[in-house]
């Protein structure tokens, strides 16, 4: 079964998770938000982003038993060459305007969400201000439709001001699996091109095609 495949970048937050999400207490960045810094974020623009949200497991490991002592213990050992890329059919990008505050924000969704929430809500309350909100583009698929969801696990995103931005991608790393990806990237859109943007989650990067 699929999910018993192991994607090695997601094992240290999975372990620590139960540790910690009775002590993490959740808020917005300390600093304060200077509108007038990402203005520009909500103006009409004629740049685009094409993406692709992928996550990979392995199809075939070998096992090792190991003796120790009087018990034997079996390890299992990912082949490499048998790795598979999966598109995600689920997925949220959100677009942060790059700002001091931005970029800590963006640290603080990643770190909130993996403990807290699962993928789902990036942008909970509990550490985005409802004032910061409008500032932030976002976009969901397959619910943005086939414009924005181009095909499984490619987007294509238009009429974006030029500038840099901080890309916090959420998305289920495989299928049948509990874990799960929050990615965090920065971008810089450009008038009048489409930049290419990859989400991966494995053990080594594969440009799944964008």
């Amino acid at each position: 079964m699929l999910h018993k495949y192991k994607i090695k970048k997601l094992f240290f937050p999975m372990l620590i998770l139960p540790l910690l999400g009775g002590c993490i207490h959740p808020h917005p960045p300390a600093m304060p938000f200077n509108s007038n810094e990402v203005a520009w974020a909500q103006k009409p623009g004629h740049a685009a982003i094409r993406g692709c949200v992928s996550g990979a497991i392995f199809t075939r490991h070998t096992t090792t038993a190991l003796t120790l002592g009087n018990n034997t213990v079996y390890t299992f050992n990912d082949i490499p060459s048998s790795i598979m890329q999966i598109p995600r059919s689920h997925f949220t990008v959100e677009l942060l305007p790059e700002s001091e505050y931005m970029h800590a924000l963006s640290k603080k969704m990643a770190f909130y969400s993996e403990r807290l929430n699962g993928p789902t809500v990036v942008n909970d309350p509990r550490w985005v201000e409802p004032s910061v909100l409008p500032f932030i583009p976002r976009i969901s698929c397959p619910a943005a439709g086939p414009d924005i969801c181009t095909s499984i696990g490619h987007f294509f995103w238009p009429n974006l001001p030029a500038g840099q931005w901080y890309v916090v991608t959420s998305y289920d790393a495989t299928d049948g699996s509990n874990s799960y990806v929050i990615d965090v990237q920065k971008i810089t859109t450009v008038d009048g091109k489409t930049v290419p943007f990859v989400a991966w989650t494995g053990t080594r990067r594969v440009l799944c095609s964008s």
